[in-house]
């Protein structure tokens, strides 16, 4: 407000009316200043006389009046400062500051400030509405010379305070949004008078907008103290100057103060609401008084260390406090518009900070993406959060911004960062409750996290979350946070593909947001653009696939303590050659014959086709199509070899079983040929060698059956054959299917011939022949012996 140009007037009165009243009238284009002083006046009758003076503001105006000099008749009783009447009988002064109307038959219905003599003047006084009243009374004869003072019309807004009605000198501060002033004691800068009490309400504002607190600093300070034997006894027994700072005076809890101020003190105090009181007492000694100055800041109720300068801006420290809270300003009441905030998490070398939102609403702009939720500079151009890491090079890193209802996910900051920043900014629009969270500082972990991994000159991987597909957990007990990270390099000339095949975190991108657990894909590692984030569920016929920007991908998945638990993800990379920027080209000449050209137009490693793994993305399985039949060709050619080792097997061994057949039959004719002398001796022995035989025929089925399973298997060692007799020449050898039959072939040989080759060992007893031979449990007749005479010429 811009104050009004003034002129002083001053009227006459009607003859009636005494002739020493005086009026001063501010008017447009006049002085905004002037002088006053006692009248002359002649009283030779010893009449008594009273005039008047009234001062009159204009519009939006106050007015000051301060005496340069008083000296009235008479001595002022004690208390006669604060109106007490008896003592100032023929001459004094009576002051109203509380005047809402110039009538002089208004002043019986205003505040009455106070009567004066003696030679202490009245203190400065600043009306509380637009005008100020003096009444002056003398029943002397002659008066002169007996006070002179100045007075100014100022602007409203400029004033420091206003009287309380029925008091001198107690005044109400009222905040003028984030305004500054002075509060000062009684007669300031000359010294205050003994035996006064004065009360002093610095209120700041506090509705729906705002909400304020007070500073208050002493620039100057000067109450006598008294010095005590007892130390247990305060100091301050004869003037004092007691602070509140919770808002006491409300319940007029005066004996319960913050402070309790004397001597030479520079106090420097902030109130706890927006209201602080003061109470100065003045004893039997005089002092300078006080001079403070008190401002009127935004009262932001955040926990955490604030800036000196009373900025909403707010550090935490590992050494300080391991964990706690943090809010917007105000929280739960909505935070206050036209604001910025910053809150700043510093970590020790071996340490990392975790923030988790419990709490979120910061108000959205009306064509936000609800379906996708509020996220990013897009969305969020109103009021909006925003989360950055910190690095030693004092460098940022933006990590998103939010707003609606879309919370942040719970976030760690990296191993080697120096911790984590947020920034609150709201505009002067509409406001909302904002948010609450909890911070962590915790040992740091490897760049992996709890898992996660480092993947570099692969073709291809796979990315699941941990204990997939039963589940993720929340962290371990006393844990904040449990993360997982995994970086991805491909080589040069190429880039990644990332395909999200199956999806399932607890969260609500466009109602609540991901606070209990949530996935971060930043497509470059080495760009400063944030990273997506990711929670909810995947519907099945959506196609979630990304490609890189550059050569590196990083993946994040973070777990706070209070995440219930969800299936979790399954994730396809595949390294694929860049074919620059944009889409790929379905053309595009994959660039030697170890790499695939998918149907989409991606060219991926060879190595990739049939291996059960769909690497060409979404909507394109041509790495895994004609995969089936060329796996039953393989398995045939399998097959026919397992065959031919079967029939080679068999071959084998009907040839053995021929083969042994052969020997008896052999070694049963040259029985029946020995028809000599020594007969019917060696028949028993004969007898006896062949059961002999047949024994070792059993043991040698059992050896048989060995010998297939050892062909089958591949295991059989085949011993070599023993040597046959010198006297017979050794048969032809026989190989069937690798088996060797010279040896049987041989034996056979010897049991038939015997070395020995006489006319009368091929004569036959016809008598022997008659009758049936059992020799070793075989059946022999006459037609067996035939047929072995006819197998003997052979």
């Amino acid at each position: 407000m811009q104050p009004v140009v003034a002129y002083l007037e001053v009227s006459s009165r009607p003859t009636k009316s005494p002739k020493c009243d005086q009026t001063f009238v501010s008017r447009i284009g006049g002085p905004q200043n002037g002088s006053f002083s006692a009248p002359l006046l002649h009283n030779h009758r010893n009449h008594s006389r009273q005039c008047l003076y009234t001062f009159l503001a204009g519009p939006g105006q106050r007015v000051e009046v301060v005496f340069k000099s008083f000296n009235l008749r008479g001595s002022p009783p004690d208390g006669s400062a604060v109106g007490e009447l008896p003592s100032c009988v023929h001459e004094y002064m009576d002051i109203y500051s509380e005047v809402q109307s110039s009538e002089p038959a208004e002043l019986i219905n205003s505040p009455f400030g106070g009567r004066y003599c003696g030679t202490i003047p009245p203190r400065r006084r600043i009306s509380m509405y637009r005008a100020v009243a003096i009444s002056f009374f003398s029943n002397k004869n002659v008066t002169t010379d007996l006070f002179e003072g100045t007075f100014r019309f100022i602007n409203a807004c400029e004033n420091d305070g206003i009287h309380i009605r029925g008091s001198e000198c107690d005044q109400k501060i009222l905040s003028k949004k984030e305004s500054t002033g002075f509060v000062l004691s009684p007669n300031y800068p000359y010294p205050y008078i003994p035996k006064t009490v004065c009360r002093y309400f610095i209120y700041g504002m506090q509705d729906a907008q705002h909400l304020e607190r007070v500073r208050l600093e002493f620039n100057a300070f000067n109450i006598p103290k008294v010095e005590h034997k007892d130390k247990g006894e305060s100091n301050c027994t004869d003037g004092y100057l007691k602070i509140y700072l919770k808002g006491q005076e409300t319940a007029d809890a005066y004996d319960k103060f913050d402070y309790e101020l004397c001597g030479n003190e520079t106090q420097r105090v902030i109130s706890e609401g927006p209201r602080l009181a003061m109470v100065f007492s003045s004893g039997e000694l005089q002092g300078r008084g006080f001079k403070g100055k008190y401002t009127f800041e935004t009262e932001y109720k955040i926990p955490g260390t604030a800036a000196p300068d009373g900025t909403c801006s707010f550090t935490y420290v590992s050494n300080s406090k391991k964990r706690g809270e943090l809010n917007s300003p105000r929280y739960p009441s909505n935070y206050p518009s036209d604001t910025n905030c910053s809150y700043l998490f510093l970590a020790e070398a071996d340490e990392q900070v975790t923030i988790v939102f419990d709490h979120f609403k910061i108000k959205a702009d009306n064509n936000a993406n609800a379906t996708a939720g509020a996220y990013g500079s897009g969305a969020c151009f109103e009021d909006w959060l925003e989360m950055y890491v910190v690095y030693r090079d004092n460098n940022d890193r933006l990590l998103g911004r939010y707003c609606g209802q879309t919370a942040p996910g719970p976030v760690e900051s990296p191993r080697g960062a120096v911790g984590l920043r947020i920034t609150l900014h709201t505009d002067q629009e509409s406001v909302a409750s904002g948010f609450k969270a909890r911070y962590f500082f915790e040992s740091a972990k490897s760049d992996a996290g709890d898992c996660g991994g480092n993947f570099s000159n692969q073709d291809s991987g796979l990315i699941t979350s941990p204990n997939w597909p039963a589940g993720y957990k929340a962290p371990g007990r006393g844990m904040a946070s449990n993360a997982c990270n995994w970086v991805m390099r491909a080589r040069p000339g190429y880039k990644l593909s990332i395909h999200f095949e199956q999806f399932g975190l607890e969260g609500d991108p466009a109602n609540r947001g991901c606070p209990a657990a949530v996935l971060r894909l930043w497509m470059n590692v080495d760009s400063d653009q944030p990273p997506m984030e990711l929670c909810g569920e995947k519907p099945p016929v959506e196609q979630w696939h990304y490609t890189s920007t550059g050569q590196t991908a990083r993946i994040s998945f973070t777990t706070s303590d209070k995440t219930v638990g969800a299936q979790g993800f399954r994730i396809v990379w595949t390294e694929i050659q860049d074919s620059g920027p944009g889409p790929p080209s379905v053309g595009l000449h994959c660039e030697s014959t170890y790499h695939f050209q998918c149907g989409a137009g991606y060219c991926i490693s060879d190595k990739l086709r049939c291996d059960g793994v769909k690497n060409c993305g979404p909507g394109d399985d041509t790495d895994e199509l004609h995969c089936t039949t060329e796996a039953a060709e393989e398995d045939y050619d399998v097959l026919i070899i397992i065959t031919l080792l079967v029939v080679s097997s068999l071959i084998c061994l009907l040839c053995i079983l021929c083969h042994s057949r052969r020997n008896r039959r052999n070694h049963v004719r040259q029985l029946g040929l020995h028809r000599n002398a020594h007969y019917d001796s060696q028949t028993s022995a004969t007898a006896a060698g062949l059961s002999s035989s047949r024994r070792h025929l059993q043991s040698g089925g059992a050896s048989i059956a060995g010998s297939l399973h050892g062909i089958n298997s591949g295991n059989l060692m085949i011993p070599p054959a023993p040597l046959p007799p010198t006297s017979v020449p050794p048969p032809p050898h026989i190989c069937i299917a690798g088996v060797d039959m010279g040896m049987g072939m041989g034996m056979g040989h010897g049991l038939m011939s015997n070395g020995e080759d006489d006319e009368d060992d091929l004569e036959l007893d016809e008598d022997q022949l008659d009758a049936d031979i059992f020799i070793n449990d075989v059946h022999f007749d006459e037609d067996n012996i035939d047929h072995v005479n006819q197998m003997a010429n052979v």
